[in-house]
């Protein structure tokens, strides 16, 4: 079962038969039974049952039981913060208040004592709450960016100009996109990239890939699959195989 919201895109169900991936998405995932065991490209593997992935790192999972994964724009408010906090690291097995704050939801899952809907809805409030306590924490390093990036949430609905994000950061565009590459190790471009594969997403159920690329301002199919898969680590063929 799959949910996509503007900053975040989550998965429940087991996952036997996944390969060697990546994606530009950071990554939670934690199950409420079993240690998962995450396999690293050219690195060790670890288990556990609450793992963090940093964004483009290879990786495969596998969860015999059911898992929740999580998988954040690094370029929101809480993909950043999570940036901040795990940027020294590739993955790592992760225990605090967000991860028994997940696991708690989704044992409530599997027992049927919340729905799907229900649990989309909590973890929404869960990232937003841990969100606030790291704001609240100064886990900034240069508020202009940070501005910046609350700007962006804000006015997801709308296509935003290098030049009006800029202008509210009161830089140049040149320096702007210097700054915004140093300080998150990302593109202002990956941002507007997952927001138009984002808004699609609905679009898509209803229709093909094709006509979805176009809709949306990709050349063509392929261009649009190739940046789905670089965003999310899955085919838009996927979400179907998996509905």
């Amino acid at each position: 079962m799959f949910h996509f919201d503007k900053n975040f895109g989550l998965f429940v169900g087991k996952l036997t038969d996944n390969k060697f991936h990546k994606h530009y998405a950071l990554q939670l995932t934690v199950s409420g039974n079993t240690n998962m065991k995450l396999s690293v490209k050219n690195q060790s593997e670890i288990s556990g049952n609450s793992l963090f992935i940093n964004s483009n790192i290879e990786h495969k999972l596998l969860s015999e039981s059911i898992q929740l994964t999580i998988l954040i724009n690094p370029l929101s408010s809480i993909g950043h913060h999570l940036y901040l906090l795990n940027k020294n690291t590739d993955f790592s097995i992760i225990n605090n208040k967000l991860s028994e704050n997940l696991i708690a939801i989704l044992k409530q899952f599997e027992s049927d004592k919340l729905t799907f809907q229900e649990l989309c809805v909590m973890t929404s409030e869960i990232l937003f709450n841990y969100q606030c306590t790291c704001e609240s924490g100064n886990h900034f390093q240069d508020d202009r960016i940070i501005k910046a990036i609350k700007y962006m949430d804000k006015n997801f609905e709308k296509v935003l100009s290098l030049e009006e994000v800029s202008a509210k950061c009161f830089l140049s565009p040149t320096r702007f996109l210097h700054l915004f590459k140093e300080k998150t190790n990302l593109s202002f471009r990956r941002h507007q990239l997952w927001n138009k594969v984002v808004k699609s997403l609905p679009y898509l159920i209803k229709n093909s890939i094709t006509d979805t690329a176009y809709k949306f301002g990709f050349s063509d199919s392929s261009h649009y699959t190739r940046t789905f898969k670089e965003t999310f680590g899955v085919t838009p063929k996927f979400l179907f195989l998996k509905q």
